[in-house]
């Protein structure tokens, strides 16, 4: 597997940990971490072009929304993997990805499995 570059855009620090290690645990070393919307927005604009963009289930709606209309074109991280659960089962940040035409090549519930993990990064 080419190396990836990988940007995880995560609040709790606790996973952010977890999710750095279990990338790293997959030989996944170009791994950046963003606990801030704008960071993350501002660092697919300037950065390298990113081949997977982590984002929490959980996340609020608001803000995954904020978040996609900066993933246009040219600032689209290749693939977009989902872990966590969301707080509300009729709503999916996934789902909402997918129907705006992204990439989604994974949803990974918490406790994460590194074989689910290896089976997502496969797809990109």
């Amino acid at each position: 597997m080419r190396s990836l570059h990988v940007l995880i855009h995560q609040a709790r620090p606790f996973h952010q940990i977890l999710l750095h290690q279990a990338f790293n645990a997959q030989g996944v070393f170009d791994v950046r971490l963003s606990d801030d919307l704008e960071d993350t927005a501002a660092r697919l604009g300037r950065e390298q072009v990113v081949d997977v963009l982590v984002l929490d289930q959980g996340m609020p709606e608001v803000c995954a929304r904020s978040l996609f209309q900066h993933l246009q074109p040219g600032a689209a991280p290749r693939a977009l993997l989902f872990v966590g659960q969301g707080s509300d089962q009729a709503r999916s940040l996934a789902g909402e990805a997918r129907r705006r035409g992204f990439r989604v090549v994974g949803e990974l519930a918490w406790p994460m499995s590194t074989v689910a993990l290896q089976k997502a990064l496969a797809r990109v």
